[in-house]
Formats: structure tokens, sequence, C-alpha cells
């Protein structure tokens, strides 16, 4: 199934954040979805069809028939994102990860010898802390 919803938003020309955006869930929804994490909950599907009404919800859920409703297939040319390489899972894959919200922010190391640590505090995802204050 993933590879369908990848279909949808290389047929719509999106990028994962405007997916999500526009179906109306967290971009990591979309990430966890690609990376294997998780896998499209019915409501998850149901967004995908209010939200793309000509995708054959047949075809979205069991991968028979063909993508869009009717059977239409678009005419050559019509599609937005013909003229544009297409994108290897892989390579979608590293795009999610790139826009995910959870990517670390890397900054620049700071010579710790000019200055002193204050406090030290750890966030635990139980949503408590520690601190530690050198002394």
């Amino acid at each position: 199934m993933t590879e369908r919803i990848l279909s949808i938003i290389k047929y719509f020309n999106l990028s994962p954040s405007d997916f999500a955006e526009k179906i109306g869930v967290q971009r990591s929804s979309i990430s966890h979805l690609i990376s294997g994490r998780n896998k499209p909950s019915l409501e998850f599907i149901q967004k995908i069809l209010s939200c793309f009404p000509e995708i054959n919800p047949e075809w979205i859920l069991s991968g028979n028939g063909k993508m869009l409703k009717n059977g239409i297939i678009p005419e050559p040319g019509t599609l937005p994102f013909e003229n544009t390489p297409v994108m290897e899972h892989e390579e979608f894959k590293e795009l999610v990860k790139r826009e995910s919200p959870h990517t670390p922010i890397r900054k620049k190391a700071v010579n710790t010898d000019e200055r002193q640590v204050e406090k030290i505090i750890y966030l635990y995802k139980d949503k408590t802390f520690r601190e530690y204050s050198p002394e």
C-alpha cells in the first residue's frame, strides 16, 4: 500500500510535507509510513480518498484496478510529473527524512574551554526530566 500512496504523491506532484498538509496529517505520519514503521490506518486512507476523490478506493486498498476511478487513464503529457525524473523509493525516503520534524539539527561545536556548564537537563520520553548541575 505504501507504493500506491507514493504513486499518489508523485501523480499530484506533491512533496511529502505538502501531501501531509493536504490530507490533514502530521508530516511524521508520512515519514513513518514510507519508512515502514507504520501502516496506514483506515482513517488515513479515508482522508486520502476525501482529498483526492478521483482515486479508486479499490486500487488504493488492494492494488486492483486503475489508480483513477472509472478506469480513467490520463492522456500522455497531462501528468504533472511526466517531465521530471522518477524518484526511486530510497531517494523518496531520503527526502522524507530531510523534511522530517524529528531530524536533529546539527549545530556548530562550541569551544567549551571558554565557557562553564551551569546545568544539564535530561528529558525523558515519559515526560519526566532530571537536572544535573556540576559542582
